[in-house]
């Protein structure tokens, strides 16, 4: 290019530039923020005008490329491409519009005038009206003159759309003022004509190029018959139908040339014809001002770059040429194809919904690679599909010498490629490309109003209260605040599979407490295992524990649980192939929006891809004997084992007390946690020392699964969605094989726990083992359900004798030198946690857990990760190890461990390897006070750490608020831990001196905006995604994850960034230069800037020595500081209850009120929490409608007004948001009024 230096693209891909030495300048909103236009770019400018206008912000768009240096801009596909004032205002900006002259694009934008053009250059028009119809009369009218079918247009419309098919003066009647109005409200002109419609025509056009000097040249032609909602589906080069009458080219080519050369076009441009199936007739039916999607099969049938060409007419009008000379052009002209090129649109659009948009997460974007494809899009993993615009993916195209191989390549592309998240179209294209009258080149414009297309999949009608796929064993070795996942119930999930002929770890859906409504689009086989549920297939009852055929265009409905237990699993032969994997597995995490459907539950619209072959064997009935039928009871007495933190830290009365109690379920118990409602437990110590203040804290550690974890004095079981690590203690632990019993507890059941030695709960996981292999077999035929033993849960021994109960330390080694006191503290069956040191913050410690790692995971003894060693937790001060209890001996793993300490020896001057990250913070910004605001208003109004978080994290310190930022500014922040909760960084500061401390707020935040820097203990945390938390805010900088590794910087199979030992450092930037940077990692443009760097124990520990006066003078302020500040927020605490409490209605009321016979009371379901009230006293009720929303088990579940309750009026609201009630409990009285 000898002028055109910078170019502004508007609106797509920007071509491969490079070469051609033009710098390119990308915009883009924040739903586009990841497109590949936007990481391809020199420079990229977000859009001013918000997702769904800025594309149309012709203004802005100009103001951006004058500011940037452009000087010209490339429109792309839509939006303004057709757009004649803003060709106009471009070009009144002194810069060069990539395209056709404003002129052009308006004469032929209007289509009326479009066919007096073509008539005016002899190129036949379809059969139709002169001008615009002017009334519905003159419509009816014309529609009896031309004959019916008759097609009504809008005049300005395009893509599709404002168009409507006519075949009777009644559907004209009907379809008239219908397009008026789309053509008004989309296009800015209610102006519309009429043509005849041909049923039986192709629809094929011609790519043209003009030089707007008069000359034009044409890129011969391409097949675009294959249309839905007139929208292009398939497109050819050239078409089949020309190739068999090769005269026809000549004929078309020639007309559309003429056409062009008539109006002086300039740039790219497409003749569109309507061509008689029968006779070969073509009529003109419009001309496209624009590039077309579709151009790149005739680039490669014709070996042309028409975007170089495109942008070479534009640096010709830069140097006052008018365009590319008239020679320059006619060389270029072809004299025929090269052979044949197929294009297929991907969308992601549901077939299950009339192809109907389908916004989305892609967690899986693969590429069948094959010589002779082009593949144009702007997707890559990681994408998130927006509502905003056209849902289309890809363009996939396959160039060969013969149409026969291309179609062949084509369908290998489509049906190898993958592409997981919302559905798409791929299964659509390669079933068009199988059907015969495709195969033979004979399609037509009505093609897809009678193409068959069946898929094999589940129409999801509606999600039911929780449903997700999960696998089993889901991620237990996937750590860094990434649950284990996998179902609740292993059991009840292993035997759906087995039943069906999968292996017990296939994917299925857990579902709780109330099931989906699922419309089979094609056959399966099924079953549905666990708690009891109601289960119909088109309204008739099905067993449960059975193999159950389903054919195509049934559905299964699943509702409510009937029994004990809260979830059941349904299996499905061959699983959900469609579903992505995540590190290994399918199994959904919600809570940090990994695997499964798009990282969440089941909801209506959702579509599921089964197995298209059913194995014949499947097709005889198969059930689990009832005798053999797990019991789902609504009391669990539940076998556990000590905990790592028993004796010490509660006494030993609170842990008698454990066993004695029947606790009961609290309303929330979830995948996450199940909290347990019961007595206070007694502490051994005063304080957390520098855990925290609560005698629940300690020092971060990695927790077991099943353990019984204390968040202050609430006790809570936690089970395979936990934190993998956190600051509260930990003591009695369930044992593994009673895992699938602590899934199956609800809301209201109690639970006890039964004290069983280390021997015992091997055993008992054995039996489990040994209980479902056979059921395996059974189920393959290869033995009978008679050698299955049941599983006894009725007369479980007792262990309650001092030989039994068993103690938290198995073994210790005591302080030598700088070898810190180590303890192995046991968490039942299948954990051990190896704690360094006295329960304080040391980084020595930190270093040993990283070299204990390192040791582990190099072993190649029999104790590996090759032999029974699953995954590990490492914090400031501890190791968790979680390993295979039946494959490695408790007493052999500590065996092990001692000796690998031993080893160790001395890391007081160990050199550690680290990475400096610099990163930005800012103090003040929006989002951080908005998430304050949201705190305050939804969740508690006041309190010592309200309204400002920096203010009291200062205070709480004995300090001013700059001394709390300039810490923050000057300190270098050590990441003693990865994990909790999506790779967050835990980081305890270098230097003793800045190390802050502080309490979390009680309650935890619901939110947290993503990137939050915040403090809590003595540790900062950086919450990498938005999510729940409870650290103070303390600013924010750029977040470290990307869930599906598509930004720069990450990848699958790493995308977190931080690891043990980095060591973070803050620069304070101002928020608009911050939320610049932020836009740029959304984009996946951001560059973190880090250096590899030495991390010295020995001078470490120097510093250490030096200010042990100072940062004992500092913890003597922060006492009397944090003494202060409790006292405050004890008064505040006691207020707000007590504000809370008196906001209830007296009981003594509402019992007179219900001793009234026109008072009825809708009550709670089940125990849960309040979240909304949507109706006010007064209000008249109709039935069926939801008066309260409540949480319970991280479900809402709405209360309804029943049939009998319909015209009342609400009389009482008994319960407010956050209030917590229990089954039975009433929520609103009600008064019938007489009608």
């Amino acid at each position: 290019m000898n002028l055109l230096k910078s170019l502004s693209v508007a609106d797509g891909k920007p071509p491969h530039l490079a070469a051609l030495n033009i710098r390119t300048i990308a915009i883009y909103t924040n739903a586009d923020a990841a497109s590949s236009h936007v990481a391809q770019a020199d420079k990229a400018v977000l859009l001013p005008g918000g997702d769904a206008k800025g594309y149309l912000d012709g203004d802005g768009i100009i103001d951006i490329a004058k500011a940037n240096g452009a000087n010209a801009v490339i429109p792309g596909y839509g939006f303004l491409s057709e757009n004649a004032g803003f060709a106009r205002a471009v070009i009144a900006a002194g810069m060069v519009f990539v395209g056709p002259s404003p002129e052009s694009i308006e004469s032929f934008g209007l289509k009326h005038t479009a066919r007096d053009l073509a008539t005016s250059a002899g190129v036949p028009v379809v059969p139709g009206t002169q001008g615009l119809i002017k009334s519905e009369d003159e419509a009816v009218k014309e529609s009896e003159r031309l004959g019916f079918p008759v097609m009504l247009k809008s005049t300005a419309g395009g893509g599709g759309m404002g168009l409507a098919t006519c075949k009777t003066v009644g559907e004209v009647r009907e379809s008239y003022a219908t397009i008026r109005s789309r053509g008004e409200n989309l296009f800015k002109n209610a102006g519309l004509f009429m043509e005849r419609f041909y049923n039986d025509s192709h629809h094929i056009e011609v790519q043209v190029f003009g030089n707007g000097l008069g000359d034009a040249i044409h890129f011969g032609e391409r097949e675009c018959s294959i249309q839905r909602r007139h929208q292009k589906v398939i497109e050819e080069c050239p078409s089949p139908f020309v190739m068999k009458r090769l005269h026809l080219r000549e004929e078309l080519c020639s007309a559309a040339v003429r056409l062009a050369e008539s109006v002086k076009y300039s740039s790219a441009g497409t003749i569109e014809y309507l061509v008689d199936d029968k006779t070969g007739d073509f009529f003109f039916l419009e001309m496209n001002t624009r590039l077309q999607v579709e151009h790149g099969i005739t680039e490669l049938c014709y070996d042309v770059d028409l975007v170089s060409l495109m942008l070479q007419q534009a640096d010709a009008q830069l140097g006052g040429q008018g365009g590319i000379k008239s020679d320059v052009l006619k060389k270029l002209q072809p004299s025929k194809p090269n052979g044949a090129a197929i294009e297929a649109r991907v969308y992601a659009e549901n077939p299950a919904k009339d192809c109907a948009p389908s916004p989305g997460t892609l967690q899986i974007v693969q590429w069948k690679d094959k010589k002779g494809s082009r593949i144009d899009t702007w997707v890559r993993t990681g994408t998130i599909v927006s509502s905003h615009y056209d849902p289309l993916l890809a363009k996939v195209m396959f160039h060969s010498p013969t149409r026969e191989s291309s179609i062949k390549g084509i369908h290998e592309i489509l049906s190898q490629s993958r592409i997981c998240g919302p559905p798409t179209n791929l299964d659509f294209l390669a079933t068009i490309l199988e059907d015969q009258r495709f195969v033979e080149g004979s399609t037509l414009t009505n093609f897809l109003t009678s193409f068959e297309f069946s898929p094999a999949a589940i129409d999801v009608m509606t999600g039911g209260a929780y449903t997700q796929v999960q696998d089993w064993p889901g991620r237990p070795t996937m750590g860094r605040g990434f649950p284990h996942a996998g179902p609740m119930d292993p059991l009840a999930f292993q035997i759906a599979n087995l039943l069906v002929g999968n292996e017990g770890g296939m994917e299925g859906l857990e579902i709780t407490l109330n099931g989906p409504d699922l419309l089979f689009l094609g056959p399966a086989v099924v079953a549905i295992c666990g708690a009891p549920m109601e289960v119909n297939l088109d309204g008739k009852p099905i067993p449960m524990w059975s193999r159950v055929r389903v054919n195509g265009k049934q559905k299964l409905t699943i509702g409510k649980t009937t029994g004990g237990g809260c979830r059941s699993y349904l299996a499905i032969y061959g699983g959900l192939p469609s579903v992505a994997e995540w590190f290994g597995s399918k199994a959904t995490s919600p809570g940090v929006g990994v695997g499964g459907y798009q990282g969440r539950q089941l909801a209506s619209g959702d579509f599921l891809a089964i197995s298209k072959e059913i194995p014949e064997y499947l097709s005889q009935s198969l059930s689990l004997p009832s005798k053999l039928i797990p019991k789902y009871v609504n009391h669990w007495d539940i076998m556990a084992m000590v905990g790592p933190y028993d004796e010490g830290y509660l006494l030993p009365e609170t842990i008698e007390m454990i066993y004695d109690t029947k606790w009961q379920i609290s309303h929330n118990a979830a995948r996450g946690g199940i909290r347990l409602v019961g007595p206070k437990p007694k502490w051994a110590r005063a304080d957390g020392g520098e855990g925290g203040a609560h005698p629940s804290n300690v020092v971060e550690y990695g927790y077991p699964l099943g353990t019984l974890n204390w968040t202050g004095d609430d006790p809570c079981i936690f089970p395979v969605d936990c934190p993998d690590f956190g600051g509260f203690v930990s003591s009695t632990t369930i044992v593994k094989a009673d895992y699938w019993r602590l899934g199956q507890m609800k809301a209201g059941d109690t639970m006890q726990y039964r004290r069983v030695s280390l021997q015992y709960a091997i055993e008992m996981r054995e039996k489990v083992n040994v209980f479902i292999e056979r059921v395996a077999k059974a189920c393959s035929e290869k033995a009978g359900f008679d050698e299955v033993i049941p599983l006894d849960y009725s007369d479980l021994p007792d262990f309650s004798s001092l030989d039994y109960q068993g103690q938290a330390v198995l073994y210790s080694i005591e302080a030598k030198g700088n070898q810190p006191r180590t303890l192995y503290r046991q968490g039942a069956d299948d954990y051990l946690l190896v704690e360094y040191g006295d329960g304080t913050f040391d980084l020595n410690h930190r270093c040993r857990v990283t070299a204990l790692t390192k040791a582990l995971k190099e072993s190649t003894s029999d104790i590996s990760f090759k032999n029974g060693l699953i995954n590990t937790v490492g914090c400031c001060t501890s190791l968790l190890i979680y390993y295979d209890g039946i494959k490695i001996p408790q007493s052999k793993l500590v065996h092990h461990l001692v000796n690998l300490e031993a080893q160790l020896g001395d890391l007081s001057r160990a050199k550690v390897p680290s990475r400096l990250f610099k990163l930005p913070i800012i103090f003040e910004s929006h989002r951080q006070t908005d998430a304050i605001k949201r705190y305050m208003e939804t969740q508690r109004p006041y309190a010592s750490y309200l309204p400002d978080n920096m203010e009291f994290v200062a205070k709480n310190n004995g300090l001013e608020r700059k001394d709390l930022e300039n810490i923050l500014l000057t300190s270098k922040l050590m990441a003693v831990s990865v994990g909790f909760f999506a790779a967050l960084p835990l980081c305890l500061p270098v230097d003793p001196r800045q190390r802050l401390n502080c309490p979390k707020m009680n309650p935890s935040r619901v939110f947290t905006p993503e990137g939050q820097v915040s403090w809590g203990g003595s540790c900062m945390a950086l919450y990498n995604v938005e999510s729940p938390g409870g650290y103070q805010l303390t600013g924010l900088t750029i977040p470290g994850v990307d869930i599906l590794g598509s930004k720069h910087g990450y990848s699958l199979s790493r995308p977190w960034l931080f690891e043990d030992f980095d060591q973070l450092t803050f620069h304070e930037v101002s928020e608009d230069e911050y939320e610049r940077q932020l836009a740029m990692f959304h984009s996946g443009r951001y560059e973190y800037e880090w250096e590899a760097v030495t991390f010295d124990m020995a001078e470490h520990n120097d510093l250490l020595r030096r200010t042990e006066g100072e940062v004992e003078a500092m913890r003597k302020r922060q006492k009397k500081a944090q003494g202060e500040m409790g006292l405050v927020e004890k008064d505040l605490m006691e207020r707000w209850i007590k504000e809370k409490e008196e906001g209830k209605v007296p009981m003594d009321t509402v019992e007179a009120l219900l001793h009234d016979p026109a008072i009825s009371p809708i009550e709670s379901p089940l125990n849960a929490n309040v979240w909304k009230i949507l109706v006010q006293e007064g209000d008249r009720l109709n039935a069926n409608d939801v008066v309260a929303v409540l949480e319970a088990m991280k479900l809402e579940i709405s209360v309804r007004a029943e049939e009998g309750l319909a015209g009342s009026v609400v009389e009482r609201l008994l319960v407010r948001p956050n209030d917590v009630v229990k089954a039975g409990d009433a929520l609103v009285l009600t008064r019938h009024v007489d009608k």
